[in-house]
């Protein structure tokens, strides 16, 4: 009789699983079908080939998958919440842990740093090309959110010496004559090296600080190669731009993997300029054209992400109200400046807000994210003819990943 209690316990106990299962999976399939749909409709109406965009497609379905899952945010909010009474500082093994001032950092398990020799190689090959084009070529190192000497962590929890492979690269660099920029130095320079220039629940410095380090870009360009920026002292002085303060209205990407009750919510602060402007902006991401004219904050920003939504959602991400984010190709064109610089960032999004306000100053501004990019970046440099090309990734992006291009001799 027990034998038969015990049985029909674990029967009972195997359906209402299953039960559950099912109805979860039916619920996951009514939250992401909208998406999933017009993944497969997008794919369907590009007129490039097929084969080459299948790939796009499949990331496509597998990351709508992963992230549209319903009530998703709430599960993460009650991990993050039980993780906060346990007092942890880490969170999916490790990925984002919680530094002693309570700021979110990715790291992850290493020995040292990277080996960058082929990264160097490769750039040493793009320089090549640059010059052969009539490009002045520099590399532009953004700084690491842990900071050496500053940043600290609990016993036990990994450094990924993302600081140390920066430095290995930048001095394999110069070996080679390649300029380079370091912003982390110019930051210690001006005393604002610290945690404060970072989001709290992102790994990207604040839009405030990107407005700074574009000022330093200017002087430094204009001290190195007598770059030409036009209006420099109207487009660099923060006070001719309007501030708009979003409070607690933002959680970065590390922060959506603990939710808000873990890492806290933070300010947005929205910087564009007072004076007039004039854009034309194209991007392409994944498979649709993406076009805008007029002011500044009409083509180079989209600030329906600053009017709400789901903090949750990366695609409200306010960081990415600057040129949306990362787009695999774009092209600015400043109407106000004609005949003016022509300039190439191959970057990752860090540089985004740096480079548009940058483009105030220049003609013309195209941005590559190889990790989007399905082009020869080779063919676009040889093809429009920059005066400059800056390459920019930040110190954990130093890898194979970041650098597709100019893999051989002969590319």
């Amino acid at each position: 009789m027990l034998m038969k209690r015990f049985f029909i316990k674990k029967t009972v106990t195997a359906i209402a699983f299953i039960i559950i299962l099912f109805t979860l999976s039916i619920l996951n399939l009514k939250t992401a079908y909208p998406t999933l749909e017009q993944n497969v409709s997008d794919f369907l109406s590009n007129g490039d080939s097929k084969l080459e965009k299948f790939p796009t497609l499949v990331t496509n379905l597998s990351n709508t998958t992963s992230d549209q899952v319903f009530n998703k945010y709430h599960y993460i909010e009650m991990y993050g919440y039980l993780q906060k009474l346990l007092n942890k500082n880490e969170v999916n093994n490790f990925e984002v842990v919680k530094a002693n001032d309570g700021s979110l950092n990715y790291t992850y398990f290493t020995t040292g740093p990277n080996n960058v020799d082929t990264l160097v190689e490769r750039m040493e090959r793009l320089q090549q090309a640059g010059t052969k084009a009539g490009s002045k070529v520099m590399y532009v190192m953004t700084p690491d959110k842990y900071i050496i000497g500053s940043t600290q962590y609990e016993k036990g929890i990994p450094y990924n010496y993302a600081n140390e492979t920066a430095d290995n690269f930048l001095a394999a660099l110069k070996e080679k004559n390649i300029d380079t920029l370091d912003f982390r130095e110019q930051m210690k320079e001006d005393g604002i090296y610290s945690t404060d220039s970072f989001y709290k629940t992102d790994h990207h410095w604040k839009v405030e600080t990107a407005f700074w380090a574009f000022t330093k870009f200017v002087d430094v360009l204009e001290s190195k190669y007598d770059l030409e920026f036009p209006n420099k002292d109207l487009y660099t002085n923060l006070d001719n731009y309007n501030q708009i303060v979003y409070k607690d209205s933002y959680i970065g990407s590390m922060g959506r993997k603990e939710g808000i009750l873990y890492s806290g919510a933070e300010d947005f602060t929205f910087i564009y300029p007072k004076f007039d402007t004039n854009f034309y902006f194209y991007a392409r991401g994944g498979y649709k054209d993406i076009t805008a004219q007029g002011r500044f904050e009409q083509a180079i920003c989209f600030t329906s992400l600053l009017s709400g939504g789901d903090v949750y959602d990366a695609a409200n991400d306010k960081y990415f109200t600057y040129m949306d984010g990362n787009p695999g190709f774009v092209e600015i064109t400043n109407n106000n400046i004609q005949d003016g610089t022509r300039v190439l960032f191959i970057k990752d999004s860090l540089m985004v807000p740096v480079a548009s306000f940058f483009a105030l100053g220049c003609s013309k501004v195209y941005m590559i994210d190889p990790r989007y990019f399905y082009g020869n970046i080779s063919d676009i440099i040889d093809q429009y003819k920059f005066d400059y090309i800056f390459t920019s990734f930040s110190p954990q992006n130093l890898t194979e990943e970041f650098f597709p291009f100019y893999e051989n001799a002969s590319d």
